[in-house]
């Protein structure tokens, strides 16, 4: 079936009934497969009893035809964007994928240059790369969505780690099972004070398999997107050691593509950042939940830039939406109408 107006009656996910549903993109979808059953509430670009083996070379080539690209730049940030965990390949096809957003929205960055104003000061970027991974403690990585090069204005080298959300803040949920042996970086950080983050709670809890762990919840009933602040801990704490420690801080198995941030580091202006697609309250109380999360995302961003170590790092103290970092940027016609941008 092509993107329906009307999404089957059982469909119960805003995104696609308040949002994909008015998209002007003609595109044949399928249902996502969830615990082995097609998914009511989640669509996909494939067949989704594609092989996995198989599927790397489906999806990449069902994009570029579904969205009309021509460009072998796509091809390299396809690979780039799967090369993550192992399950990118399995998201990055279904229509609400952060992932799929990110590459589908900023790949061209590597042929036409962005231009953006961030925290009051003028950037060029002119390359990008897809899930960067910077180690945060032991054997575990933060998998950092996009990473933008450029220049600032007065012609320094930037580099711009940036965390990618299409829709997930708009399903506020506690975060748990976050790894214990994190708790002295939190501790570092000030985060388990009770006005840490207002209205939030971090503290000790015990998760999976009866293991002690970390949790991040609302310290109120109103609730809170908490998965997103502590992607944004663990993105502070790996691009930390990345400024320290350069590529011993980096998946071995991806140097092959990152090698240019790896030889901007000693010199490059660093920014961390996080960039969510701006919903109105149309969808879900798309801008109700936004500016809830945009609260708690400023102070956990005051918490960081007071506590950093490097003065070279700077931590954006709001949170970006594509629309408008993406105001002036040339975007494909059919990705345009996609996005409804």
């Amino acid at each position: 079936m092509k993107i329906p107006k009307k999404f089957p009656e059982e469909t119960t996910n805003p995104i696609y009934t308040e949002f994909f549903s008015k998209s002007k993109l003609e595109a044949e979808v399928e249902k996502t497969k969830w615990r082995g059953r097609p998914s009511d509430n989640s669509f996909c670009f494939i067949n989704p009893e594609v092989k996995y083996k198989e599927r790397e070379g489906v999806v990449l080539k069902k994009l570029k035809e579904v969205f009309g690209i021509d460009s072998n730049t796509f091809d390299t940030k396809f690979r780039q964007a799967i090369s993550g965990d192992g399950q990118e390949v399995k998201r990055i096809s279904t229509l609400h994928s952060s992932s799929l957003a990110a590459l589908l929205l900023l790949y061209s960055v590597s042929e036409n240059e962005l231009e953006c104003t961030l925290d009051g000061e003028n950037y060029t970027f002119h390359d990008c790369f897809f899930e960067v991974k910077t180690n945060v403690k032991d054997s575990h990585f933060s998998n950092m969505d996009i990473v933008l090069v450029g220049k600032n204005s007065e012609g320094r080298d930037v580099l711009f780690f940036l965390e990618s959300k299409f829709s997930e803040y708009l399903y506020p949920v506690m975060c748990n099972n976050i790894s214990f042996s994190y708790k002295e970086e939190y501790e570092k950080l000030g985060l388990f004070g009770d006005n840490a983050i207002q209205g939030l709670l971090i503290q000790d809890g015990i998760g999976k398999d009866n293991l002690k762990c970390l949790q991040i919840k609302s310290s109120s009933d109103e609730p809170q997107y908490c998965s997103g602040i502590k992607q944004m801990i663990s993105h502070y704490i790996g691009v930390t050691n990345f400024i320290n420690k350069g590529i011993e801080a980096m998946d071995t198995n991806q140097i092959q593509y990152f090698e240019k941030i790896v030889n901007l580091r000693d010199c490059a202006e660093i920014i961390l950042g996080e960039v969510l697609f701006a919903f109105d309250d149309k969808v879900d109380k798309g801008k109700t939940k936004f500016s809830r999360y945009s609260s708690i995302y400023r102070d956990l961003a005051k918490v960081l830039e007071l506590k950093k170590k490097s003065s070279r790092l700077h931590i954006l103290p709001e949170v970006l939406t594509y629309q408008e970092l993406l105001k002036d940027f040339k975007i494909d016609s059919k990705v345009k109408d996609f996005y409804q941008l």
